[in-house]
């Protein structure tokens, strides 16, 4: 968390590759997880769309979830 504070934008965040970041597919709003744990991922909804993902400034955090493909088993909703 006080790296995706840290950085300046979406885009400096990823570059570190810190907690592993992916894309999550299936969803309205572009998604990632981030590894927390090797079963256990932190959802962000960054504030963006695919041309603005890299300068994106804002992130919601959507929780903690046991992520496995389309199975989600939320820890922190």
């Amino acid at each position: 968390m006080d790296r995706l504070k840290a950085a300046e934008c979406f885009g400096d965040f990823l570059k570190l590759g810190l907690g592993r970041p992916e894309q999550l597919e299936g969803y309205h709003q572009i998604r990632y997880s981030l590894h927390v744990a090797p079963n256990t991922r932190l959802i962000i909804e960054p504030n963006a769309t695919e041309d603005t993902i890299m300068i994106c400034t804002e992130i919601e955090v959507e929780g903690v979830s046991d992520y496995h493909g389309s199975k989600e088993n939320w820890y922190i909703p």
